[in-house]
């Protein structure tokens, strides 16, 4: 039997799908690093006077480029593998039923 929660991820986690792991690769990592970058840089401005356009500012923008590939590479792939789970255990209890 499928919980209410499972039923929302189900139905979150098929639309966020729909347009391939590309599309979703290319919004959530332009997307992370356009946020990282600004809480980096605002950090770095704040704590250590860093200006716009200095090379630690390339090193924000490239920190917050592998930081929103990385998570979204590994959400990507625990979503998956959960639906995945979910599917595969309903499957199975259908088939037993």
């Amino acid at each position: 039997m499928i919980s209410t929660s499972e039923k929302r991820f189900i139905r979150y986690w098929e639309e966020q799908r729909t347009g391939g792991r590309w599309s979703y690769y290319a919004l959530y990592i332009i997307i992370g690093t356009l946020l990282a970058t600004i809480i980096l840089s605002t950090f770095l401005f704040l704590f250590f006077q860093v200006i716009f356009g200095s090379l630690s500012f390339w090193v924000a923008l490239f920190a917050g480029f592998l930081i929103s590939f990385i998570a979204t590479v590994l959400t990507w792939s625990s979503n998956e593998k959960k639906f995945k789970k979910i599917i595969r255990r309903e499957i199975d209890n259908g088939s037993e039923n």
